[in-house]
């Protein structure tokens, strides 16, 4: 059972999420998918739909409340013995305050509590915004032999619509948080 938790700054708040503010939590990832229109081959990325309102409902969602507005979410999945970060979103204009990071520490957190070995998720290689981040933050590409059937299976649904030479999985073994 999820519970909220007040982040050491106080100024943030991770919380359950709300059925009744789905909308809103597809309309930031709409407004962080613009982010991508600056860069030459995501243009079709960043004109993608929202993500479905059924996929917050299939694992954990958490949401982040900057200053009492909301400012991102995370949904996680657990399969194959990993804790499987569906989405990671952040309000723009909340880029450079930590909430990305707060949000990645609460799911390794609960990866650790429930028992699975690792966090993991798919990612771009570039921009700077994903790979190079959660690298930065301690994940490293994950094994092909450790990629189980039900990320193979998620991963196989991504290649219908996205370039995979451009994806990365990166994975971190819980327990292992870099200060």
């Amino acid at each position: 059972m999820q519970r909220s938790r007040i982040m050491n700054d106080t100024r943030t708040l991770l919380r359950p999420y709300d059925e009744a503010e789905i909308e809103h939590l597809r309309q930031l990832e709409r407004a962080a998918h613009r982010r991508y229109l600056s860069l030459q081959g995501y243009e079709e990325f960043a004109a993608s739909p929202a993500i479905n309102p059924e996929t917050f409902t299939f694992g954990t969602t958490t949401v982040v409340e900057y200053d009492g507005e909301r400012a991102g979410y995370i949904i996680v999945e657990p399969l194959d013995d990993i804790l499987y970060i569906a989405s990671l979103v952040v309000d723009d204009r909340m880029s450079g305050k930590g909430i990305g990071q707060r949000l990645l520490e609460w799911a390794e957190d609960y990866a650790a509590s429930s028992s699975v070995c690792a966090t993991c998720l798919a990612t771009f290689r570039v921009p700077q915004w994903n790979a190079p981040w959660y690298k930065k933050l301690g994940y490293s590409e994950m094994p092909e032999e450790k990629i189980g059937p039900d990320l193979r299976a998620i991963l196989n649904r991504h290649a219908a619509f996205l370039d995979m030479t451009t994806r990365v999985t990166l994975w971190k073994q819980s327990g292992l948080r870099l200060k």
